[in-house]
């Protein structure tokens, strides 16, 4: 079962600013599904705390009825590596989004990392 990721909503505080330090961020089981949820546009930040890199990993969505597989052609997900005590942002998650489920769907390899989506 995948990991609902929260998202922070900056209009939901007057735009206040998001604290990204004492934010609550959740968490991500290596070789887990992790969904954002959510019917605006987002960008997940995504902090690694471990010394050792890891790799973060978006499906991508195939549209139902396309019929890739019979051509011999399937999408490669796009992978980014993360590097040791970094955090990063990724405001192109929303182009990985399913058009049937509506969630954007990531999986990182290896522990020690977090994630929390920014409503813009």
């Amino acid at each position: 079962m995948a990991t609902d990721v929260t998202v922070i909503d900056p209009k939901a505080t007057n735009h206040a600013g998001i604290n990204l330090t004492d934010a609550t961020y959740t968490p991500l089981t290596s070789g887990t599904d992790a969904d954002l949820n959510w019917e605006g546009t987002a960008a997940i930040v995504v902090k690694n705390t471990n010394a050792s890199s890891r790799q973060l990993t978006f499906t991508v969505p195939v549209p139902s009825g396309t019929a890739l597989a019979d051509i011999g052609s399937t999408p490669d997900p796009k992978i980014y590596t993360l590097s040791g005590n970094k955090e990063y942002y990724f405001r192109n998650a929303d182009s990985f989004r399913d058009p049937t489920t509506g969630k954007t769907t990531f999986q990182v390899n290896g522990t020690d990392c977090y994630a929390i989506g920014i409503a813009f």
